[in-house]
């Protein structure tokens, strides 16, 4: 109850205080703003906004506030084995210089592979939750 008192009693003298500097406030903030700039010319000036330009593609759709999503083409890689030269990436024996989907094999490892397609790039292990078979690796 004391607490509620001192309070009361703390607000009262802020308001009592401050309350003419608080009206005066919010009196600047509604009154109207005038320009010198007619309005006609505000109305008229083209917006500093890019305009999108919309490509009809797979990727690209628009949302239920017309929000345009572009998905990205994520390409998945599943590395199954490594025999000498060649690599088994998605069922498909491949060797370097082959392309799997926009990729690029760059390089073969041990236990992965390096892709390449343009400034993307990406390297591929064997999935070793998913894939518990011995993988088999024969000297190059």
């Amino acid at each position: 109850m004391k607490k509620l008192l001192h309070l009361i009693t703390l607000v009262s003298i802020a308001t009592l205080l401050y309350g003419d500097e608080i009206d005066e406030i919010v009196n600047k903030i509604n009154s109207k703003r005038n320009s010198t700039i007619p309005k006609e010319q505000i109305l008229s000036t083209p917006s500093p906004m890019p305009k999108v330009v919309v490509i009809k593609e797979k990727n690209v759709t628009r949302d239920k506030n017309g929000t345009i999503i572009i998905k990205e083409n994520k390409e998945e890689f599943n590395l199954t084995g490594i025999i000498n030269d060649k690599a088994n990436i998605n069922g498909q024996w491949v060797k370097i210089g082959d392309k799997i989907g926009s990729y690029t094999l760059v390089d073969i490892m041990d236990d992965a592979v390096y892709l390449k397609d343009g400034n993307r790039s990406k390297m591929v292990f064997f999935n070793k939750q998913k894939d518990k078979n011995i993988k088999i690796i024969l000297g190059r």
